[in-house]
C-alpha cells in the first residue's frame, strides 16, 4: 500500500494533476486602452454550462431569419447522468427528431460547426443536481415539436409582445420539445434561470447566447468559443 501510494504521488509529481479538460475556451477581452485580445483556457464542463451550436446550414439560418432570431441554431445544458458523468441535454441534435442526452466531450468533438459556451458560474447542490438529472432523464427519448417549431415563422407562435403577455410560460411536462425550450426548462429546474422572468416556450437561443434580451449574468459568464484540444 506504501508503495502504491508513492508510485502515485511520484506519477503525479512528473505528469501532473489528471486533465479533466475537454478542449478549450477562448473569450475576446478590451483592455483599459480599448484594445481587444483573447484569452485561452481549458473547459472542464460543469452541470448547467449551456453550449450553443452553429452548422451555418444556410436553410436554417433562412428559417431563424423569417422568425426573427438568427444564429446559434441549436442549444443545450450540461447535466450530470446518474452514474455520475456529464453529458448534454439537447432537443433535435444534427437535425434528428428526439431528445438525447449525449457524453459532452464525445458531443463537442464531433460536432461539425461552431461551438459556444456559456459556463455556469454556480455549483449546484446535491438536491438540485438530483432534480436536474431526474427531468433530464424524463425528457429523454421524448419526441422533438415539429409542429411547434414551424409555427415559429406564423402569427400561431406564443413569441411576440401582445401573445406573450397571455401565453408565455415554462412548462415542465412537455411531450416534445424544442432545443432552447427544453435548456432553458431545465436550467429552471436547476435553479439556474427565473421561469418567470424568462419563459421557455419564447425563447430561441439568441436569445440567451448573451444578456441582450434576457440577464443570466447572476448564474452563468459571458460567452467563450471552444475549440478542440490542441
Amino acid at each position: 500500500m506504501a508503495f502504491s501510494s508513492f508510485a502515485l504521488a511520484l506519477g503525479l509529481l512528473l505528469t501532473g494533476p489528471p486533465d479533466d479538460s475537454a478542449g478549450h475556451l477562448t473569450t475576446k477581452l478590451k483592455s483599459r486602452d480599448g484594445k481587444v485580445h483573447k484569452e485561452t483556457r481549458p473547459y472542464v464542463p460543469r452541470e448547467g454550462d449551456l453550449v450553443f451550436y452553429d452548422d451555418h446550414s444556410v436553410v436554417w439560418t433562412v428559417l431563424f431569419a423569417w422568425a426573427g432570431s438568427g444564429p446559434p441554431l441549436h442549444m443545450g445544458i450540461v447535466i450530470r447522468r446518474p452514474d455520475g458523468s456529464l453529458g448534454v441535454l439537447e432537443a433535435g441534435p444534427d437535425d434528428t427528431v428526439k431528445v438525447y442526452i449525449i457524453d459532452v466531450r464525445k458531443r463537442l468533438k464531433e460536432f461539425e460547426g461552431t461551438i459556444t459556451i456559456r459556463r455556469c458560474k454556480t455549483k449546484l447542490t446535491k438536491e438540485k443536481s438530483a432534480a436536474l438529472t431526474k427531468f433530464a432523464m424524463a425528457q429523454e427519448g421524448k419526441p422533438y415539436a415539429v409542429i411547434r417549431l414551424l409555427l415559429q415563422g406564423t402569427s400561431f407562435r406564443s413569441r411576440g409582445p401582445i401573445r406573450e403577455l397571455f401565453m408565455a410560460g415554462t412548462y415542465l411536462d412537455r411531450w416534445s420539445w424544442i432545443c432552447s425550450e427544453l435548456a432553458v426548462a431545465a436550467g429552471s429546474v436547476a435553479g439556474l434561470i427565473d421561469p418567470r422572468a424568462v419563459p421557455s416556450n419564447v425563447v430561441y437561443p439568441l436569445d440567451v447566447v448573451d444578456d441582450h434580451r434576457y440577464d443570466l449574468s447572476r448564474h452563468y459568464y459571458g460567452i467563450d468559443v471552444w475549440q478542440a484540444k490542441r
